[in-house]
């Protein structure tokens, strides 16, 4: 496809009058900031500080979304004689009180672990404490310890990205992307130096961390030591249920011009356990769209063998109809779209 088939293309449906709102920090639709767990409720009551860890070692399955929790009701059979069909409990993520809203089962965290391990009270409060304050040091120490996670909120916020504008119509139609998509994912761009400028955000606040300064003969991060394996771009616009990781955050433009709203990239192809994490949170499946080069495939056959089987559906990008494509940005719309609906699954991945 020509640059000036694509520019056409784009002008024309940029004169429909598509427009999005620029992330500010919050979205509706998508993920609620997480308050910090304290590990204790007014009332004494211990609160576990990783709620989904001790979800995963009582042996249930969930979702989270947001601050929120979901799943079917444990006790609905017990106590109605029937399956929760219809999801209708949650659990604070950081709270830890669970509500049935269909049978009525409600209370602390306790109560979950007293029923589901079927123990004592005392000897159900006494697991939640052991996974609650210690926890919650564990996480203090390990943040602490790292000499590369650092506060920039004095010399970094939202005001600092003023100076940037929604990415020009030429510039987008050299990646066949829509400015309008760049905008909505969070892609600005500096009209003075004519470079790309890619936010990074903490995953569970949108606090701005600082960004990507990029062209093609240009890259520098700001701050430079920011940590951006702990978190992944897309991760505070999404709006599809099927995660696409990718590894440049301008595929994730590319990604919503064809119409997939859950591209995520991890800044490059080592992605970490921390962003695996996060992408399983948010979603029970993701299409792994590393670049097609050596370290795009040695990254896959990593997370195929140690991601599969752990509470994420893992599916890989199928270039076979995309020869000569590195990765989405080379690729054709509907060679995008066959790659993704023909993604395979981890158990019969091919490197």
């Amino acid at each position: 496809m020509s640059t000036w088939c694509i520019t056409a293309r784009i002008a024309c449906a940029v004169t429909t009058g598509r427009s999005r709102k620029r992330f500010t920090g919050s979205r509706k639709g998508v993920r609620v900031p997480r308050a910090k767990a304290k590990g204790w409720d007014a009332v004494g009551t211990p609160t576990p500080g990783n709620v989904t860890a001790c979800l995963d070692e009582i042996g249930l399955d969930y979702k989270v979304n947001g601050d929120e929790i979901h799943m079917p009701c444990p006790m609905h059979k017990a106590r109605t004689g029937k399956e929760d069909k219809h999801p209708s409990f949650s659990i604070n993520y950081d709270a830890g009180y669970f509500n049935c809203f269909s049978c009525g089962y409600r209370g602390p965290f306790v109560v979950l672990v007293k029923d589901m391990l079927d123990i004592p009270y005392a000897d159900a409060v006494a697991w939640v404490r052991v996974r609650g304050g210690i926890e919650k040091v564990k996480k203090f120490l390990a943040k602490k310890a790292d000499p590369r996670t650092i506060d920039t909120t004095k010399q970094i916020n939202e005001a600092s990205l003023a100076l940037y504008v929604t990415p020009p119509l030429e510039a987008c139609a050299k990646r066949y992307f829509m400015p309008e998509d760049a905008e909505a994912c969070g892609v600005l761009w500096d009209p003075k130096r004519e470079m790309w400028i890619i936010p990074v955000r903490d995953p569970d606040t949108g606090t701005l961390w600082g960004w990507q300064e990029k062209n093609e003969r240009y890259f520098r991060n700001r701050p430079t030591s920011m940590t951006k394996s702990k978190t992944l771009f897309g991760l505070h616009t999404y709006e599809d249920d099927v995660a696409v990781l990718v590894e440049s955050p301008l595929d994730v433009a590319r990604l919503w011009t064809c119409g997939f709203k859950a591209g995520l990239a991890s800044f490059g192809a080592g992605v970490s356990d921390a962003q695996m994490s996060l992408i399983r949170d948010h979603f029970d499946t993701v299409v792994i769209a590393l670049d097609d080069d050596k370290a795009g495939a040695e990254a896959c056959e990593r997370l195929r063998t140690e991601w599969t089987g752990r509470g994420l559906t893992l599916k890989f990008l199928d270039y076979s109809d995309a020869l000569g494509a590195k990765d989405v940005g080379d690729m054709t719309a509907d060679q995008i779209k066959n790659a993704i609906r023909n993604a395979y699954s981890s158990v019969v991945a091919r490197f």
